[in-house]
């Protein structure tokens, strides 16, 4: 299967993906970097709402995934394909229960067209199942 999906494009729709390691920056870059003493004013995922959160991301927009638009202008379509575009809210109801909100933001692509309907709300359980999307 993997070395089919090589020579084919759109191995996603087989629900083949190979995640892509991140990058890293140049030395001289990374030692201008000056790490916090703090993490308080920061925001913290625990470990059930990070999973929850990545099952709905991955539902929502898989990697590798581009959305298709019968417009001829293909700029929201390739900026609602990007993961960047969203806000993304997540708030925990009870121990096993995750609501996860996906807010499109199409200003972050230079585009000021307003979105409708472009975001989703998915409820995740403490297993990792989605149980409904909004």
């Amino acid at each position: 299967m993997a070395l089919l999906c090589m020579t084919l494009t759109g191995c996603s729709l087989f629900g083949y993906h190979k995640v892509k390691k991140a990058s890293w920056a140049p030395p001289e870059e990374a030692a201008a970097v000056v790490f916090p003493n703090s993490f308080k004013e920061g925001v913290h995922l625990e470990g059930p709402m990070m999973a929850a959160l990545e099952v709905a991301m991955n539902e929502f927009l898989p990697p590798g995934s581009e959305l298709q638009t019968q417009d001829p202008d293909k700029r929201m379509a390739r900026c609602l394909s990007l993961r960047s575009t969203y806000d993304t809210h997540v708030l925990q109801s009870g121990d096993d229960l995750f609501f996860v909100w996906f807010s499109p933001q199409p200003a972050r692509c230079g585009l000021s067209e307003p979105i409708l309907d472009g975001g989703a709300v998915y409820a995740i359980d403490g297993q990792g199942r989605i149980l409904d999307r909004r």
